[in-house]
């Protein structure tokens, strides 16, 4: 293989690899397993909202501290959805039942908005 060949298809490997990588990933995210309690809220929201899907699909990442910087924006974030189906919560607020079912919702509906169902389930 020639030097251009070899540069060409490291080039492509990289740019395949970290087109795979998630573009927005809080310092010191951690996957978790959510508690039993989420399929429960789960549940409750896919009813309220009037959409179903598996729980099973989302990714869930806890991170440290009350809050982390967000880059929808210029502030911080306690909960943030990521498509397809992942969703990060700082570690303070991961047993907040309105955060997570806000995200959720986010999750169910495949979307960054808020339309009215948010205010119509309360989250």
């Amino acid at each position: 293989m020639t030097n251009t060949l070899k540069r060409r298809a490291t080039w492509l490997s990289l740019s395949l690899l970290l087109g795979c990588l998630d573009s927005f990933a809080p310092a010191g995210a951690v996957e978790f397993t959510p508690p039993a309690t989420y399929q429960t809220w789960w549940a409750a929201i896919e009813e309220c909202a009037g959409l179903w899907s598996k729980f099973d699909r989302v990714e869930w990442y806890e991170v440290p501290g009350v809050d982390y910087p967000c880059p929808a924006y210029e502030g911080r974030c306690d909960g943030w959805w990521q498509p397809t189906h992942t969703i990060y919560l700082a570690y303070r607020w991961r047993n907040d039942r309105q955060l997570v079912e806000h995200e959720m919702l986010h999750d169910l509906l495949q979307r960054g908005d808020h339309p009215p169902v948010f205010h119509a389930c309360g989250v």
